[in-house]
């Protein structure tokens, strides 16, 4: 396969785009999902306070503060212990499906005239102007907008987009070596996950588009992100259009609740894959083994946990402070280039490591005309990141600055981990440690 400082570096890259997105995730957690939800609820509600806070927590201090608190709460949480842990997300989860179906059912049961009708209504209302609905449009094209033709090239070429909406379903194998029968159960709950994201995004998106309009959509976009002519007190998201298409008080707070839970929980996810690659460094010796020290009660990871979170802090800070982001975070491209590295992981190893291969799990040995399945997913796997790199350097809106610095900054976040890699290999060398005999084999479930 490949040397053992390529594999910790693809790693160790992909770990920092998850600290990277951790921040400013943290960031969108409070000013764009609760402030956004505050508002929509409150418009839809009558109240202003709800309205004023919304505004009032999407300005800077208030923004970092209220991510500072939501940072803590996930240690708190990741803390109490795995059982209490379980518990939380499993709940939580719960209502966040249950508020997005219930935007799903919304959009089913309205149509593109009702829409018209009830944003032009609340528009009139609150903003006062009249026929929002063709003004957003006109205003946007005023503006040079102009709707794009859809197109197969189009397409390939947002695959960073899509790919981003379904990175997710990665994140399990992190954990799998925490799950008996990985092999069978990792398959079933990754392509159910799959199967489950896929028909929920193709339904969300249709009945949405159907009852908004994808020009409309585009146009109020365009506005928001191009242009400061955008007249919406809000930003024009899903939830916030669903809130108006509904009278139900109930029904928007579950609406609301859930656009926030989406973002809030996966920072679980994200802190706890970062927090096991950790781990994982300090058992080969890479990092320093105190890293892995646990509470004596919950047996919780608090030193790697706290690490994580006091990284991420401050990059919330400086995502809301400064324009680092704005020059450096190409967050797509960051974690692509550890997917396409491990693309020939995959490719290499039935031939490098023949052994390692014939001693895998069944499905992993499978074979189409005597080609291992493995090395033709990794040859898949390599194209696809191919397109999605090509994607994300050439359309900065979809993925992010692609700029020499935004480049330096990729780069030297992968070479940093090559290096580490090396020195940490020289200082065991003095103690008569091999990392490199350390990944000669894979470890046992």
């Amino acid at each position: 396969m490949l040397h053992p400082a390529i594999g910790f570096m693809s790693n160790w890259g992909f770990s920092w785009s998850q600290v990277l997105g951790i921040g400013i995730y943290t960031q969108w957690t409070v000013n764009y999902a609760l402030a956004v939800s505050a508002a929509t609820i409150g418009y839809a509600t009558g109240s202003d306070a709800l309205v004023d806070f919304g505004s009032f927590i999407s300005r800077p201090w208030p923004s970092f503060l209220l991510g500072t608190l939501v940072l803590v709460s996930v240690v708190v949480v990741l803390l109490a212990g795995m059982r209490f842990l379980k518990r939380f997300l499993n709940t939580f989860f719960v209502l966040a499906v249950a508020g997005s179906l219930a935007t799903l059912l919304v959009f089913l049961a309205n149509s593109r005239e009702t829409f018209v009708e009830k944003f032009n209504r609340f528009m009139q209302n609150t903003q006062g102007l009249s026929d929002a609905y063709a003004s957003v449009i006109a205003t946007a094209q005023a503006n040079g907008f102009s709707l794009p033709p859809e197109s197969l090239g189009a397409a390939i070429l947002a695959l960073p987009l899509g790919y981003w909406v379904f990175i997710g379903f990665t994140y399990s194998a992190y954990i799998g070596g925490e799950i008996k029968e990985p092999q069978r159960t990792q398959t079933r709950a990754i392509l159910a996950a799959l199967a489950f994201g896929y028909v929920f995004y193709m339904a969300a998106l249709w009945a949405y588009f159907n009852v908004v309009g994808r020009e409309f959509n585009h146009a109020a976009a365009y506005l928001e992100y191009n242009t400061d002519q955008s007249p919406l007190p809000v930003a024009g998201v899903l939830n916030f259009f669903a809130g108006l298409l509904t009278d139900n008080v109930l029904l928007n707070v579950l609406i609301g609740v859930s656009f926030f839970l989406w973002h809030y929980l996966l920072l679980f996810v994200m802190v706890t894959i970062v927090v096991r690659n950790i781990f994982a460094w300090a058992f080969d010796h890479i990092m320093p083994i105190r890293l892995t020290e646990v509470t004596e009660k919950t047996h919780a990871p608090w030193v790697a946990t706290i690490v994580v979170a006091v990284l991420a802090w401050v990059l919330l800070w400086a995502s809301i402070f400064t324009p680092l982001f704005d020059y450096v975070f190409n967050y797509i491209a960051i974690f692509s280039v550890a997917f396409w590295i491990t693309s020939f992981a995959a490719i290499l190893l039935p031939y490098r490591r023949r052994d390692l291969f014939e001693a895998a799990p069944p499905n992993v040995r499978r074979k189409f005309f005597g080609i291992p399945l493995l090395s033709i997913a990794g040859a898949v796997n390599l194209v696809l990141f191919s397109v999605i790199l090509y994607s994300s350097f050439t359309l900065p809106a979809f993925s992010g600055p692609v700029g020499p610095i935004a480049i330096a900054f990729l780069l030297g976040i992968y070479v940093s981990g090559l290096l580490l890699y090396f020195v940490a290999a020289a200082l065991r060398r003095r103690e008569g440690i091999d990392l490199n005999l350390l990944y000669g084999e894979i470890p046992p479930e």
